[in-house]
């Protein structure tokens, strides 16, 4: 196991486009750490200047107390897991879990015996003789898995593993890919677009646009506590709310609403300043016409099982998204919505009872 450690790193293309541009990061020793942000925003970039298999433009990388920057990737002591899985379609699921160990001149005896313990500990024992053909999107993603586990990398460097597998498998092997990390307690580097993804498994995220860090915390910190729009907006299942509002007397002047300054703000923003007030739908609450802050109409209602999200709007706002729970599908026209209230986001947590076990959602 060992920390990573970047210090004013460039990877510069031709032309003068950086892929990463001055990016100082410590990834700490048995961390699960997700690299998040839009495509083409440089994380897959970064993940492979880690691995050695594109050469950084300038600046360092440290993998424990090692320097290597300027080493070939097998020196580098770290197992990547790419998102297509690159498995060897002409050997069977034995050698391709055995190759990193035939790589470092393992006699064949131990290589097999390790290729046949890792597949025991992912469920692949009576699979090792067949080819990746034969076996599913889910298998050769544990298949993937195993070839890296195999090697006893110091660096698990994980490229979108999961984007090949169908929504159901994905939030399977997300939760077989926590627990896998935990178990073995190897610094893993994740890269995903998908916010869900990394909100889930992460212990830090460092979100990334344009080859430049924006943000950099646990999962908690980048949704509550967002450090700029482009976070803000980036980062939730449904995208934060964003408006444009001026500060007058101590709150917030929206159009021909005003809400409370927030206490945080206080002493931060000055009379008439130009601000941008910013709400979760997870955090708004429909109520009786009349009794909220803003008013409108429902536009359309998503069922997306315990809550419900809707776009709604009025005349001078038609911008707002409130996600709220429910007991009653709303069918007719659009209409006020009734009160009702949702605590917030919550954690989807495996709870053990015995030899059951069960799921449920914890508050957050």
């Amino acid at each position: 196991m060992a920390a990573i450690t970047t210090r004013s790193l460039i990877k510069e293309y031709p032309g003068g486009v950086r892929g990463v541009d001055e990016m100082d990061v410590t990834i700490e020793d048995g961390e699960f750490f997700a690299l998040l942000g839009p495509s083409g925003c440089g994380k897959t970039t970064l993940l492979r200047t880690i691995a050695g298999l594109e050469k950084s433009t300038s600046g360092t990388i440290t993998i424990g107390d090692r320097d290597v920057t300027d080493l070939e990737p097998g020196q580098r002591h770290v197992a990547m897991v790419f998102q297509d899985y690159a498995l060897f379609p002409h050997m069977s699921i034995a050698d391709n879990i055995s190759y990193p160990l035939k790589i470092q001149k393992v006699g064949r005896k131990e290589r097999h015996a390790q290729a046949s313990s890792v597949s025991e500990k992912l469920s692949l024992g009576g699979l090792l003789e067949r080819r990746p053909g034969q076996l599913s999107g889910g298998q050769q993603q544990r298949v993937a898995l195993a070839r890296a586990v195999s090697s006893r990398p110091e660096v698990f460097l994980f490229d979108e593993p999961l984007s090949n597998l169908d929504a159901r498998l994905r939030l399977e092997a997300r939760t077989f890919l926590k627990k896998l990390q935990l178990d073995l307690g190897v610094t893993t580097v994740f890269v995903t677009h998908d916010q869900a993804e990394a909100l889930a498994l992460a212990d830090r995220i460092a979100i990334m646009k344009a080859g430049r860090l924006q943000q950099l915390g646990t999962p908690r910190e980048v949704f509550q506590r967002p450090a700029n729009t482009f976070v803000a907006s980036f980062v939730g299942s449904t995208s934060m709310n964003l408006i444009e509002g001026v500060v007058v007397s101590g709150a917030v002047d929206i159009g021909r609403h005003r809400l409370p300054l927030p206490p945080a703000a206080a002493g931060r923003v000055a009379e008439g300043q130009k601000v941008t007030w910013g709400g979760r739908p997870e955090y708004l609450s429909l109520v009786p016409a009349g009794q909220g802050e803003f008013s409108g109409t429902v536009t359309v209602a998503e069922n997306l099982g315990p809550r419900c999200s809707s776009p709604w709007s009025s005349p001078r706002e038609p911008w707002c998204r409130p996600s709220w729970g429910r007991t009653s599908s709303p069918r007719s026209a659009p209409q006020p919505a009734s009160r009702s209230s949702r605590a917030g986001p919550c954690c989807s947590t495996p709870t053990a009872c015995g030899s059951a076990t069960r799921c449920g959602s914890v508050g957050c």
